[in-house]
């Protein structure tokens, strides 16, 4: 039998059980409805339904594959639900269903033909219009896709958790893909916008929309990474990745003047760091050459480092360039900070050790 103790202890624990499930079931607001297909394009041509936000990068369907739902639709197959997200401006984001309400939109519109069915291949090479009249019709009015909407009562957290379930499955998204949906607002379109910086595009080594570190949005978590850790980056207390989901969170109604001073802070470091390194910046001296790969640790300290300085320091220290490189280079003869910038880059104690090492570093030559 319990003791007293821990009797009291199991009924503290199914209270507490009980009142995060009541939160949840709170928190999480949903509405379920059946859209005809000519119902989703209309949403989509007027702009009710956002298909492609600002910043959304992720076009990964091919002709076949859109061909391929519009013909499960003719074969009355079941598909599988969107899932929308109620903004504050009278618009629904896309949680989760991009690609099939792009497909249903774009083929009503005529954008694409039909390719690769296999139990329609007479349809091969057709586009809607040119479908038999009956077809039009029965897919405008007969299919119905479920849409789940999450109201925007609904917690931004919750919204968040929903978006990485549901990706747990088919074309997973990584974080910062799953951050451009769930924390959409003026900061996050501010993100975007100073990930576009020449020096972050050529460390990543983006060429253009096909390049992967563009498709993966890695520019524009670099930018993330780093307001994130500015600011407590003394006394980080582990979890970047969550970390990160936290700015977004508490900052997703930040004040337009508070955003531009974010990306003002940014903007000023990723130029010092260019007039500084140059295009060796962020890169690891391997004793030889100069690897031309980005290291995320490195990027923290170097962008933390300079955001530290007055401007007055960064003058003086950009007529001893040349002393900085090299100095930079006998960083990397140190074993313990090749790998703080290396290996297990995201614990609080190799953040801080590589960024004194490097703000030191500066220092000195200021």
């Amino acid at each position: 039998m319990l003791n007293q103790e821990a009797l009291c202890m199991a009924i503290g624990n199914i209270n507490e059980i009980e009142r995060r499930f009541e939160q949840s079931q709170n928190d999480l607001v949903l509405q379920t409805s059946d859209f005809s297909l000519q119902g989703l394009k209309d949403m989509v041509d007027s702009e009710v339904i956002d298909l492609s936000p600002k910043y959304q990068r992720r076009e990964r369907w091919e002709i076949e594959r859109q061909s391929e739902l519009i013909e499960s639709f003719l074969l009355n197959v079941p598909v599988p639900p969107v899932y929308l997200a109620e903004e504050e401006y009278g618009i629904y984001s896309i949680i989760d269903g991009k690609q099939r309400i792009t497909a249903v939109s774009d083929f009503l519109n005529n954008v694409f033909a039909l390719k690769g069915l296999s139990e329609f291949d007479d349809l091969n090479g057709a586009r809607f219009r040119e479908l038999p009249r009956a077809l039009q019709n029965a897919l405008r009015v007969r299919p119905y896709l479920r849409v789940i909407t999450l109201l925007k009562q609904s917690h931004p957290r919750l919204k968040y958790e929903v978006f990485i379930r549901l990706n747990r499955g088919g074309i997973r998204l990584n974080n910062q893909e799953i951050r451009n949906v769930a924390f959409r607002g003026a900061l996050n379109d501010a993100i975007y916008k100073a990930s576009d910086h020449p020096l972050l595009k050529s460390a990543l080594k983006i060429e253009g929309p096909k390049s992967s570190a563009y498709q993966q949005m890695q520019d524009a978590e670099y930018v993330l990474r780093f307001l994130t850790l500015k600011a407590n980056w003394e006394n980080f207390s582990g979890g970047l990745s969550k970390s990160m989901d936290d700015f977004m969170l508490e900052n997703r109604h930040a004040e337009a003047e508070e955003i531009q001073n974010f990306m003002r802070i940014f903007s000023i470091s990723i130029e010092r760091t260019s007039q500084l390194w140059g295009d060796v910046a962020f890169q690891r001296w391997d004793g030889q050459r100069w690897r031309q790969q980005a290291l995320a640790g490195l990027y923290d300290a170097e962008m933390i480092s300079v955001s530290l300085l007055t401007d007055d320091q960064v003058n003086s220290i950009s007529k001893k360039r040349e002393n900085l490189i090299e100095i930079t280079k006998i960083l990397f003869e140190n074993p313990e900070f090749e790998e703080a910038v290396r290996i297990g880059t995201n614990t609080p104690s190799r953040i801080k050790y590589r960024t004194e090492n490097v703000r030191d570093m500066l220092l000195s030559l200021a």
